[in-house]
């Protein structure tokens, strides 16, 4: 059966990586949609993994706050790009396809905008989203027609919320200026996103 590996943070992983030099664990749990088994952890960084490397790595309970803040929107945000690009090519819906073409890219580039603050400031951040994650999206993959575009929108709007309240969050406690001031700049981009996604969610009633 064809093997899918898992989508990895966008560019300069290598470089982030070597920047936190930690050692990473290797699974081989895959979950099966249709005639292709998806492989959730290939040679890769789990948030868990990375958290507790950040709890070894720094003393401080500030920066290890702050570490779980950024560990928690690259998960995030891996699991935003992940579904968004499945979905471009599950659904044949013209503005559900637009909607997730819209949010890859979006994902994307603040993805590569954490990662490399997360390089500079030395904390180590997930390669990949966690097995569960992974599950919830084949369970979503197993939907066609309207109601995978319905599910798909439902989750956009979810994830986003819960979104939101992370980074509200994040740029009241966050204690490095640099971290805080990324959290704050990328929370109108978010609630942006949410209001895009309730649009298209009330074309789908």
């Amino acid at each position: 059966m064809k093997q899918i590996k898992q989508y990895l943070l966008p560019l300069a992983i290598g470089g982030v990586m070597a920047c936190n030099s930690g050692t990473t664990k290797t699974t081989d749990d895959t979950s099966t949609v249709g005639n292709e088994d998806i492989t959730a952890v290939d040679t890769g960084m789990t948030k868990g993994m990375a958290q507790d490397l950040n709890k070894d790595k720094f003393s401080d309970d500030s920066l290890r706050d702050d570490a779980g803040f950024v560990t928690k929107a690259a998960e995030d945000g891996m699991y935003e790009v992940r579904l968004s690009a499945d979905a471009q090519t599950k659904t044949a819906n013209a503005g559900v396809k637009k909607l997730a073409a819209h949010m890859q890219q979006a994902h994307e580039k603040a993805n590569k905008q954490l990662m490399e603050l997360a390089a500079k400031k030395s904390i180590t951040v997930p390669t990949v989203i966690a097995q569960g994650k992974v599950d919830d999206i084949n369970r979503l993959l197993e939907k066609s027609g309207n109601d995978f575009d319905k599910a798909f929108v439902e989750e956009l709007s979810d994830k986003h919320e819960k979104a939101i309240r992370l980074f509200e969050d994040a740029s009241k406690d966050v204690k490095d200026e640099e971290l805080k001031a990324w959290f704050s700049k990328t929370l109108p981009e978010l609630r942006n996103h949410l209001e895009m996604v309730k649009k298209e969610q009330a074309k789908l009633k």
